[in-house]
């Protein structure tokens, strides 16, 4: 008994330690805090193994009274100063006072903890003068001297420090951090939404960490443990935990918050009912149990047991695991508008600064000054412009972010070069607005003009959309300039990016897209049409809702114009994108104006495809689909259904197919829609096309098991995918309790892929 309890004291004391040293070295004192909450709970697991150590010492004829004086010492130390921390920030996440927790958290710091540390260590050698068994003298880990632990810190720190601008905090922490962004979490459902925005934050960082630090053994355990931990409060957060009335643990997760709020929890509660949840939390629990928030104390526990144990705990699982708990976390804010913004935590806000003071150290009394305003961004060096440039083509989402922003300012604030004037003309009167075409605008028509590739041109195109909302007139103006001599594929990018700018009026864009309107190629031919209809839409509606509904130009008589040379055909297909656009979520409010235009479009295109449905004898069930897809705005949908019905010869179908996929007809924007999108892809047989989209609808559905199953099935008829398939109906096994039916489609997938 007593050798495996002074062994655990030892593991205890190194754990600490450890802890500790990586909390000194990392400069964000937030990380620091985030780390050192592993030596709250280790100190609390050394207060439990120490008292429980008192008995058989005083059994075996030792004199304690030293030891337990200074043990209980330690033990009231930590009750008034850390206990509460322990409770409420290290082992769980339990409801506080909003103002009393950021007390709490500023108070863990480097001389507290060291106390902590250095009190633990001191009391595990005044054993050695009691010469028990199992007692080993006490070296400091070797990793305390480790360079390579401090490379790895530091290139952690470098990685996170990358980023510009200010992030947006949702938790409950979030004004304890520099150049943050907070929000106030007041009422409960607030309050549970934010610590599980929290929650994701410590496991985001501590995963990072440990992508650092995966050699060291050790570190890696304590951060593994602390991930477990925290995957496990996530999970009693968001799901109302059955426990004991009255127990510690007894806490209403975000499930039962949104039910009293008047909201519905369906995504949550499917999700749980649908998946072996609870099986999997208690994996996960059980190692934390033992050696995550607490060291399992019972000596038929051994030390060595409890790290094989730890070791042995699959954490690529644990953590597919907690990505579906977090998805549904996320699906659950997206679909309830007070709780949306939790779903932005941790994003990027760029062009301001923080106002707030700055966070309190975790080492050192010196508190840094306020911070210092945004260097202001060199918006006419032509350098910063290539480098830029660069970023938003070969960078991650964050970086080019960054490089959107840069932009954003440049083609607003730059040298002017050229002034461009417009004559807007309405009834007797007309008006001459003024754009200016300013360096940045030049820099990047002589970077098309010089020549770059395709995939960085429609690179250069998103961007300039990712720009668009500043100042769109320059914007079109040097896309006109490039596209008169530019390629045909080019030229349809142009037609379809001057349609989602919709610089009106703009005579040379109109000129440009109305030449195109005659060409012989079709897709530009169609692509400028819609970019025609688009940039109608805009202004049109625009000049509708501030004007109280007056008309400028005639839905009907503008339409008419379009189309009236086209062949039937041809404007069935206008008449699917025109729907797609006006009820499509990148034209918003400004298509409310022609809300009864849109009605009539939705009774034309049925009635021209009822036509098209031959052998409907399930009662009408093919028209009710029809039906149903106008009616949510599916009109992807609707091509699908009439692809399928006209057959893979029939010259609709290719058309219409490659009208989906090249975004011409625009999806809705809900599941649905990108699910049959994805089926377009699979029509023409691009499988991992397909495969991308419906992997995203599941990763962030985690509620719904169809579609999880279409994703093995696409991956069952991907050439080369086999492997991926069989590991993707696995873990679809070992995630969901299947229906006969789900489960006959992915025994399905295992006999086609075992035929090949």
């Amino acid at each position: 008994m007593i050798p495996t309890r002074v062994g655990k004291l030892k593991f205890i004391v190194e754990e600490m330690q450890l802890a500790f040293h990586l909390a000194m070295h990392v400069t964000d004192p937030f990380v620091a805090r985030t780390l050192a909450r592993h030596i709250l709970v280790r100190a609390e697991n050394f207060i439990e193994h120490a008292r429980g150590l008192r008995k058989p010492l005083k059994n075996a004829g030792h004199d304690i009274r030293d030891f337990h004086k200074t043990k209980e010492a330690y033990a009231s130390a930590f009750e008034e100063y850390f206990q509460v921390a322990r409770h409420k920030l290290g082992a769980h996440v339990q409801d506080f006072d909003f103002g009393k927790r950021i007390e709490l958290w500023n108070e863990i710091e480097i001389v507290k903890i060291g106390y902590f540390v250095d009190g633990a260590l001191q009391i595990y050698r005044s054993l050695a003068a009691l010469s028990l068994p199992g007692y080993v003298t006490y070296a400091e880990p070797t990793e305390l001297t480790d360079p390579s632990v401090l490379e790895s810190l530091g290139q952690f720190q470098q990685a996170i420090n990358n980023g510009s601008g200010i992030e947006m905090g949702t938790d409950p922490l979030a004004m304890t951090r520099n150049n943050t962004s907070a929000v106030l979490n007041m009422t409960p459902v607030h309050q549970r939404a934010g610590q599980l925005a929290l929650i994701r934050r410590w496991i985001a960082m501590q995963r990072e960490i440990l992508r650092w630090m995966g050699p060291q053994i050790r570190i890696a355990r304590i951060l593994k443990a602390r991930i477990v931990t925290d995957l496990v409060s996530f999970c009693d957060c968001l799901v109302t935990r059955t426990v004991p009335p009255g127990a510690l643990q007894e806490m209403e997760g975000l499930d039962k918050l949104i039910v009293a709020s008047g909201q519905s929890s369906a995504t949550i509660d499917n999700f749980v009912a649908a998946s072996n949840f609870q099986a999997e939390l208690q994996v996960a629990r059980t190692i934390r149990d033992k050696i995550g928030a607490h060291l399992e104390i019972s000596d038929s526990y051994t030390l060595a047991g409890l790290s094989t144990d730890l070791d042995t705990y699959d954490l690529v699982e644990g953590l597919n695991f907690y990505g579906r708990v977090g998805a549904a976390f996320t699906k659950t804010c997206h679909s309830i508008l007070f709780l949306r913004l939790y779903a932005a935590d941790g994003q990027r806000l760029h062009g301001v600064s923080a106002a707030m003071a700055p966070a309190a150290p975790y080492a050192g009394n010196s508190i840094e000054g306020p911070p210092a305003p945004p260097t202001p961004l060199p918006i006419d060096d032509v350098e910063s412009y290539r480098t830029n440039l660069a970023r938003w083509l070969d960078s991650n989402d964050e970086r080019r972010a960054e490089a959107s922003h840069f932009f954003g300012q440049a083609f607003l604030g730059s040298q002017v070069i050229e002034t461009l004037d417009e004559v807007e003309r309405f009834g007797a009167g007309q008006r001459s607005p003024e754009s200016e075409f300013r360096k940045a605008h030049g820099f990047l028509l002589s970077t098309l003009v010089n020549g770059i590739s395709d995939f960085d041109f429609q690179g250069v195109l998103e961007l300039v959309l990712s720009c668009r909302n500043g100042s769109p007139y320059p914007l079109a103006e040097l896309l006109v300039r490039y596209g008169s001599d530019a390629s045909e594929f080019r030229q349809w990018w142009i037609c379809s990016a001057l349609g989602e700018i919709g610089s009106a009026p703009h005579a040379t864009v109109s000129q440009f897209l109305e030449t195109r309107t005659y060409s012989r190629n079709w897709p530009i031919r169609f692509q400028a049409t819609l970019a025609r209809f688009k940039t109608f839409v805009k202004a049109e509606g625009t000049f509708r809702l501030n004007h109280k509904g007056q008309t400028r130009v005639d839905y009907d008589t503008f339409v008419g114009s379009l189309t009236t040379s086209m062949t039937e055909f041809e404007q069935f297909v206008c008449v699917l994108a025109f729907a797609s656009i006006l009820s499509g979520p990148r034209v918003g409010s400004l298509s409310s104006p022609f809300h009864g235009n849109y009605a009539e479009l939705q009774k034309k295109i049925e009635a021209l495809i009822v036509p098209l449905l031959k052998d409907d004898s399930d009662k009408g069930s093919k028209r009710t689909t029809l039906h149903d897809l106008i009616q949510t705005n599916d009109y992807v949908g609707v091509c699908v259904l009439v692809a399928i019905e006209l057959g893979d010869q029939h010259p609709w179908h290719t058309v219409l197919v490659d009208c989906c996929c090249n975004g011409s007809i625009a999806d809705a924007g809900h599941d649905q829609a990108a699910r049959h999108l994805a089926m377009c892809f699979l029509l023409r047989k691009e499988h991992h096309l397909a495969y991308e989209i419906v992997e995203g609808i599941a990763s962030r559905s985690p509620d719904w098991v169809d579609i999880q199953v279409l994703a093995a099935e696409i991956l069952g008829e991907t050439p080369e995918a086999e492997e991926q398939a069989k590991q993707r109906i696995s873990s679809i096994r070992r995630t969901y309790k299947l229906t006969s039916d789900l489960d006959a489609r992915l025994c399905a997938i295992e006999t086609e892929i075992e035929k090949r």
